[in-house]
Formats: C-alpha cells, sequence, structure tokens
C-alpha cells in the first residue's frame, strides 16, 4: 500500500479511516460515511446528508465499486494537502 502522505498524516488518517469502518472490512461504505456525518452535523440539521455522502463517494471512490478504501481517501488527502500548500 502506498500513501503519498507523511508518516504523521498517513497514521492520523488511518485512525481516522479505522473509526469510520465500523465493520473493519477495510472499506467504507454509504451507511459508515452516513453514520458519521449524523453524529458530527445531527440528524436534524439543515444540511443534505445524502447529498453529503453521495459527493464524498463521487471525490473519493475512484474505482467505482460502492467503497472508499485507505488508499482512495489518501489520494483526496494528498489532493487538499497539495492545493492547501
Amino acid at each position: 500500500m502506498t500513501i503519498p502522505l507523511n508518516p504523521h498524516d498517513t497514521e492520523e488518517l488511518k485512525k481516522f479511516f479505522d473509526e469510520i469502518d465500523q465493520d473493519k472490512n477495510g472499506k467504507i461504505d454509504r451507511e459508515e460515511l452516513r453514520q458519521l456525518l449524523e453524529t458530527v452535523w445531527g440528524k436534524n440539521t439543515d444540511l443534505d446528508i445524502n447529498q453529503a455522502v453521495e459527493s464524498t463517494f463521487k471525490k473519493c471512490d475512484l474505482n467505482h465499486d460502492g467503497f472508499i478504501t485507505l488508499d482512495e481517501l489518501a489520494v483526496l488527502a494528498e489532493e487538499q494537502r497539495m492545493s492547501s500548500d
């Protein structure tokens, strides 16, 4: 597995990923992401959680298999890091 981040960022990203991956199958599905967003934003919000889930999958699910892997999340994290530099 190649993650183009420094060791500290890679470790933090893995911890974050593992917290979302509730069933520990090595990939995040839409329901796991939805649960995270409901926890962060709350269920009674004006924000459209379903839209946020679909938008995130559109950006992160690079192979379009319906899951987000750690590698796919790392690609997005690296792109975000590079665009903020």
